[in-house]
């Protein structure tokens, strides 16, 4: 039988760091005690706001074992980073504001 894998999303230790305005938690520290605990890779989401995951949080999770799923929107400019920082997954996020409905 093949191993159910686990993904852990680690967008909102980011969110509340950036909440406080703090340091801490940290994103790669989540990424860090996710991988230790069984996780096969971890998710995050670079948004165009960087209201979440920092450009910073994916240059320092690319550097470390545990694969990254990257989430990031359909435009050129994300596309770019992800070519830069080569993450094992990307999956590319389309807005619905940006949806023509007819």
């Amino acid at each position: 039988m093949k191993r159910i894998r686990l993904g852990v999303n680690i967008d909102h230790v980011a969110t509340v760091r950036n909440a406080r305005g703090e340091t801490y938690p940290s994103p790669l520290k989540a990424a860090l005690l996710a991988e230790k605990n069984g996780a096969d890779s971890v998710t995050i989401h670079l948004r165009e706001d960087r209201r979440h995951i920092k450009d910073i949080d994916l240059k320092k999770l690319s550097k470390i074992k545990i694969p990254i799923n990257l989430e990031i929107a359909c435009n050129y400019k994300m596309m770019n980073i992800a070519l830069k920082n080569n993450p094992k997954f990307v999956c590319l996020v389309l807005s619905t504001g940006r949806l023509n409905h007819r």
